[in-house]
Protein backbone atom coordinates (compact mmCIF):
# COMPACT_ATOMS: atom_id res chain seq x y z
CA UNK A 1 0.00 0.00 0.00
CA UNK A 2 1.30 3.49 -0.52
CA UNK A 3 2.38 5.60 2.36
CA UNK A 4 0.34 8.81 3.14
CA UNK A 5 1.52 12.27 2.72
CA UNK A 6 0.38 12.95 6.26
CA UNK A 7 2.21 9.70 7.56
CA UNK A 8 5.63 10.53 5.84
CA UNK A 9 5.18 14.63 7.34
CA UNK A 10 5.04 12.81 10.99
CA UNK A 11 7.89 9.82 10.32
CA UNK A 12 10.80 11.63 11.41
CA UNK A 13 9.23 12.87 14.92
CA UNK A 14 12.14 11.94 16.91
CA UNK A 15 15.13 13.10 14.75
CA UNK A 16 13.54 16.12 13.78
CA UNK A 17 10.33 18.75 14.64
CA UNK A 18 8.54 18.95 10.91
CA UNK A 19 10.56 16.68 7.99
CA UNK A 20 10.03 14.20 5.26
CA UNK A 21 10.83 10.26 5.78
CA UNK A 22 11.80 7.45 4.00
CA UNK A 23 9.18 4.88 5.38
CA UNK A 24 8.65 1.44 4.76
CA UNK A 25 5.35 0.30 3.76
CA UNK A 26 3.68 -2.29 6.29
CA UNK A 27 2.50 -4.79 3.67
CA UNK A 28 5.61 -5.12 2.44
CA UNK A 29 7.27 -6.95 5.74
CA UNK A 30 7.85 -10.71 5.32
CA UNK A 31 7.75 -11.66 9.21
CA UNK A 32 8.20 -10.10 12.80
CA UNK A 33 11.67 -10.28 13.99
CA UNK A 34 11.79 -11.77 17.46
CA UNK A 35 11.38 -10.14 20.74
CA UNK A 36 14.33 -8.74 22.94
CA UNK A 37 14.80 -11.02 26.21
CA UNK A 38 15.17 -7.97 28.49
CA UNK A 39 14.77 -8.40 32.04
CA UNK A 40 12.79 -5.76 33.71
CA UNK A 41 14.45 -3.89 36.88
CA UNK A 42 13.06 -0.58 38.79
CA UNK A 43 15.03 2.12 37.08
CA UNK A 44 16.39 4.91 39.40
CA UNK A 45 18.59 7.13 37.04
CA UNK A 46 20.75 6.95 33.96
CA UNK A 47 24.01 9.14 34.91
CA UNK A 48 25.86 9.44 31.16
CA UNK A 49 24.14 9.42 27.19
CA UNK A 50 24.44 5.56 25.90
CA UNK A 51 27.55 4.95 23.92
CA UNK A 52 26.32 4.70 20.18
CA UNK A 53 28.41 3.15 17.86
CA UNK A 54 28.52 2.58 14.07
CA UNK A 55 26.33 0.13 13.00
CA UNK A 56 23.44 0.32 15.73
CA UNK A 57 20.03 0.41 14.36
CA UNK A 58 16.72 0.90 15.57
CA UNK A 59 13.69 -0.32 13.14
CA UNK A 60 10.42 1.54 14.46
CA UNK A 61 6.44 0.92 13.58
CA UNK A 62 5.15 4.55 12.83
CA UNK A 63 1.16 4.75 12.38
CA UNK A 64 -0.63 7.80 12.42
CA UNK A 65 -4.20 7.63 11.50
CA UNK A 66 -4.91 4.61 9.72
CA UNK A 67 -1.77 4.73 8.15
CA UNK A 68 0.84 3.01 8.94
CA UNK A 69 4.99 1.90 8.16
CA UNK A 70 8.27 1.64 9.30
CA UNK A 71 11.07 3.43 9.22
CA UNK A 72 14.76 2.32 9.91
CA UNK A 73 17.70 4.38 11.47
CA UNK A 74 21.31 3.68 11.99
CA UNK A 75 24.23 5.04 13.34
CA UNK A 76 26.57 4.83 10.30
CA UNK A 77 29.53 6.83 11.93
CA UNK A 78 30.91 9.32 14.14
CA UNK A 79 32.07 12.36 12.90
CA UNK A 80 34.16 15.49 13.94
CA UNK A 81 33.23 19.25 13.22
CA UNK A 82 34.73 22.45 14.61
CA UNK A 83 36.27 20.10 17.30
CA UNK A 84 33.00 18.86 18.22
CA UNK A 85 31.61 15.39 17.95
CA UNK A 86 28.65 14.10 16.30
CA UNK A 87 27.31 10.74 15.64
CA UNK A 88 25.62 10.74 12.17
CA UNK A 89 22.25 8.20 12.15
CA UNK A 90 20.98 7.70 8.46
CA UNK A 91 17.15 8.13 7.94
CA UNK A 92 16.84 6.91 3.86
CA UNK A 93 18.64 9.92 2.36
CA UNK A 94 18.71 12.11 5.02
CA UNK A 95 22.13 12.02 7.68
CA UNK A 96 20.92 13.42 11.20
CA UNK A 97 23.61 14.95 13.15
CA UNK A 98 23.40 14.46 17.07
CA UNK A 99 25.69 15.61 19.78
CA UNK A 100 27.19 12.89 22.29
CA UNK A 101 24.35 13.87 24.77
CA UNK A 102 21.52 13.12 21.62
CA UNK A 103 20.98 16.61 21.13
CA UNK A 104 19.88 16.64 17.42
CA UNK A 105 21.58 19.59 15.38
CA UNK A 106 21.25 19.08 11.95
CA UNK A 107 19.93 17.08 8.91
CA UNK A 108 21.56 17.03 5.65
CA UNK A 109 21.23 15.40 2.79
CA UNK A 110 23.67 15.16 -0.07
CA UNK A 111 26.23 17.33 1.90
CA UNK A 112 23.72 20.15 1.69
CA UNK A 113 22.36 21.21 5.38
CA UNK A 114 17.89 20.59 4.74
CA UNK A 115 17.46 22.07 8.28
CA UNK A 116 18.89 22.27 11.94
CA UNK A 117 18.53 23.71 15.24
CA UNK A 118 20.71 26.04 17.10
CA UNK A 119 21.60 25.29 19.65
CA UNK A 120 21.23 21.74 19.10
CA UNK A 121 17.94 20.35 20.70
CA UNK A 122 18.23 18.65 23.63
CA UNK A 123 15.58 15.81 23.92
CA UNK A 124 17.48 14.10 27.04
CA UNK A 125 19.67 16.09 29.62
CA UNK A 126 21.77 13.23 31.75
CA UNK A 127 21.78 11.97 34.61
CA UNK A 128 18.32 11.26 33.51
CA UNK A 129 16.12 10.37 36.75
CA UNK A 130 12.20 11.22 37.42
CA UNK A 131 11.60 14.62 38.34
CA UNK A 132 14.38 15.91 36.36
CA UNK A 133 12.89 19.34 33.87
CA UNK A 134 14.96 21.37 31.92
CA UNK A 135 14.10 23.96 29.31
CA UNK A 136 15.51 24.98 25.37
CA UNK A 137 15.39 28.05 23.73
CA UNK A 138 16.50 28.18 20.09
CA UNK A 139 16.30 28.43 16.84
CA UNK A 140 14.60 26.35 14.06
CA UNK A 141 16.28 27.36 10.23
CA UNK A 142 15.55 25.28 7.48
CA UNK A 143 15.96 27.31 3.62
CA UNK A 144 13.86 30.29 3.41
CA UNK A 145 13.12 29.99 6.70
CA UNK A 146 13.29 30.21 10.85
CA UNK A 147 11.49 30.31 13.50
CA UNK A 148 12.03 31.02 16.71
CA UNK A 149 11.14 27.60 19.61
CA UNK A 150 10.95 27.62 23.71
CA UNK A 151 10.41 24.36 24.82
CA UNK A 152 9.51 22.34 28.11
CA UNK A 153 11.00 18.97 28.81
CA UNK A 154 10.34 16.99 32.18
CA UNK A 155 10.94 13.26 33.48
CA UNK A 156 8.07 12.04 34.88
CA UNK A 157 7.83 8.64 35.51
CA UNK A 158 9.43 4.67 35.11
CA UNK A 159 7.23 2.92 33.79
CA UNK A 160 7.23 -0.32 31.56
CA UNK A 161 6.64 -0.30 28.08
CA UNK A 162 5.41 -3.27 26.08
CA UNK A 163 6.30 -3.12 22.28
CA UNK A 164 6.79 -5.35 19.08
CA UNK A 165 10.39 -5.85 20.18
CA UNK A 166 9.80 -6.76 23.58
CA UNK A 167 9.27 -5.62 27.05
CA UNK A 168 10.98 -2.70 28.76
CA UNK A 169 11.43 -0.38 31.60
CA UNK A 170 11.82 3.05 30.54
CA UNK A 171 11.73 6.71 31.73
CA UNK A 172 8.62 8.82 30.08
CA UNK A 173 9.54 11.91 29.13
CA UNK A 174 7.28 14.94 28.22
CA UNK A 175 7.98 17.72 25.68
CA UNK A 176 5.64 20.98 26.06
CA UNK A 177 5.60 24.02 23.53
CA UNK A 178 4.17 27.40 22.87
CA UNK A 179 2.10 25.83 19.99
CA UNK A 180 0.00 22.51 19.92
CA UNK A 181 3.06 20.59 19.39
CA UNK A 182 3.85 18.13 22.38
CA UNK A 183 5.56 14.49 22.99
CA UNK A 184 6.18 12.05 24.81
CA UNK A 185 8.47 9.27 24.85
CA UNK A 186 10.12 6.48 26.54
CA UNK A 187 13.93 5.81 26.97
CA UNK A 188 14.83 2.63 27.85
CA UNK A 189 18.79 1.92 28.92
CA UNK A 190 18.76 -1.35 27.30
CA UNK A 191 18.18 -0.25 23.44
CA UNK A 192 20.22 2.90 24.51
CA UNK A 193 17.31 5.08 22.74
CA UNK A 194 13.25 5.46 22.72
CA UNK A 195 10.88 2.01 22.75
CA UNK A 196 7.79 3.90 22.48
CA UNK A 197 6.71 7.83 21.14
CA UNK A 198 3.39 9.87 21.04
CA UNK A 199 3.40 12.87 19.47
CA UNK A 200 1.70 15.67 17.39
CA UNK A 201 2.55 18.23 14.95
CA UNK A 202 -0.60 20.90 14.33
CA UNK A 203 -3.59 18.53 13.64
CA UNK A 204 -1.43 15.06 13.16
CA UNK A 205 -1.29 12.95 15.72
CA UNK A 206 0.96 9.61 15.30
CA UNK A 207 3.32 6.95 17.38
CA UNK A 208 6.03 5.03 17.07
CA UNK A 209 7.12 1.88 18.72
CA UNK A 210 10.47 -0.45 18.61
CA UNK A 211 10.11 -2.93 16.18
CA UNK A 212 13.72 -4.62 16.60
CA UNK A 213 17.37 -3.05 17.52
CA UNK A 214 20.18 -4.51 16.13
CA UNK A 215 22.80 -3.00 18.41
CA UNK A 216 27.03 -2.97 16.31
CA UNK A 217 29.36 -5.47 17.58
CA UNK A 218 30.72 -4.41 21.88
CA UNK A 219 33.05 -6.96 23.14
CA UNK A 220 34.25 -4.19 25.55
CA UNK A 221 31.04 -2.62 27.01
CA UNK A 222 31.60 1.43 27.38
CA UNK A 223 30.72 2.84 31.09
CA UNK A 224 27.87 4.39 30.10
CA UNK A 225 26.18 1.47 28.62
CA UNK A 226 25.76 0.61 32.69
CA UNK A 227 22.10 0.93 33.92
CA UNK A 228 21.74 3.75 36.78
CA UNK A 229 20.50 2.16 40.24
Amino acid sequence: MAVSEALLRVALSVLVLSSAACLTPDAKRTSEPPALSVPVDRLVSVSSPPDWRPGDRWTYLVTSGNDRGTKTVEVVEVREISNVQYYVVRLGDLDHYYTRGLNWAAAIRASKVEARMIPPHPWFVWPLEVGKRWTYQGAWEEPGATRDLSNKFAVVAVETVEVPAGRFEAFKVVRETDTRDLDEYWYAPAVRWHVFWKGRRGDLEFEERLQSYAPAPRLIPSGSDVRGR
